[in-house]
Parts: C-alpha cells; structure tokens; sequence
C-alpha cells in the first residue's frame, strides 16, 4: 500500500505539480483508492508523503552516484568532475526532479535531508579525490560541500526553462568544479 501512494503521488507530481498535491488533501486518497484509515496509518498529511518520496530519491541518487564513482577507470581526478556532471544531468531531466528539486518545492524535513545527504556526499567525493594522493592532500570535505552545492544550484539554474537542461550552463558547471577542484590541488 505504501509504495502504491508513493508511486500515485509521483505521478500526480509529475502530472499536477507539487501544489496541487498538497494543497488538496483528499486527492492523493481518490486517486489511490486507499482508505482514509488506511492512509492516515501510515502518512500523517500528503506532505509527508512526499516527503518520504524525496527520502528514498535521495537514497537512490546516492547508491547510483556511488556505483557511477566506483565504476570509473580512476586514472584522472577529473573523471571524479565528469561523474558528478552526468549523474547532475540525469537527475535532472527526471520530471519528479525538476518539480521538486529545481522549483524547490522541498518541505523543511526534506531541506534538512538534503543538506545531510550533501554532507554524505561530501566526504564520499572527499575518497574519491584522496585516491589521487598527494594531489589532493589538501582538501578538505568542506571544499567538497561547497562544490556539490555549487553544481546544485548551476543545475537548478540549467533546468528551470530546459527539461534537457541548457548545455551552455551544464558545461559551464563542469568548467567551474574542474577548475575550482584543481584549485585544491
């Protein structure tokens, strides 16, 4: 029942736009056809509900940026720059992203997950960087978060007209971390 409102309420994001969802509390209930008592149980308010949907994009952007790091030849730090762009870049042209993320229809739970998640990230990117000893010697996870939210806002900015994503500000995001990464080198 639970992945079912979560999938209906993707879709009605995708559809309808985050203020609809949450502005009608009722909508989410028809269009799942889940008892009130059913719902409720699990969900205190429609927001809640997409805030757990956020919870698990989260989770999931985490395990394919992890893979996409661990997966890359590891001969050039600047693979490290590349991952990041292209993991940005498929995110982004997700309908769900774009409504939630780039329009930042995020509820303060989800702003505070987010920033976690970048932290996270953070001093993952930061092992990454480590593998190209002494290069990096220098860095500090800090430099890491500072970079992550760089490309978010860029790829908010890349995003908001284009749900391809403008490529001018894409390559300039890819510009800006390589440069400011062999800054810290």
């Amino acid at each position: 029942m639970v992945e079912h409102v979560l999938r209906v309420a993707a879709e009605l994001v995708e559809e309808i736009g985050y203020e609809a969802v949450v502005g009608s509390p009722t909508l989410l209930l028809d269009k799942t056809g889940v008892s009130r008592g059913s719902f409720y149980a699990f969900f205190e308010t429609p927001e809640r509900v997409l805030d757990e949907m956020c919870y698990r994009q989260m989770q999931g952007s985490t395990a394919d940026l992890d893979r996409a790091l661990r997966e890359r030849p590891g001969r050039d730090w600047t693979e490290i720059v590349e991952v990041l762009v292209v993991h940005y870049t498929r995110e982004h042209q997700t309908p769900l992203i774009r409504e939630l993320w780039v329009r930042q229809n995020l509820t303060e739970r989800v702003r505070a997950l987010d920033e976690l998640w970048i932290e996270d990230m953070a001093g993952r990117l930061l092992q990454q960087f480590r593998r190209h000893a002494p290069l990096f010697s220098e860095l500090a996870e800090i430099h890491c978060s500072v970079a992550l939210h760089a490309i978010e806002r860029l790829f908010q900015f890349a995003f908001t007209d284009d749900e391809n994503g403008d490529p001018v500000v894409v390559d300039e995001a890819r510009f800006m971390l390589t440069r400011y990464f062999a800054g810290h080198a």
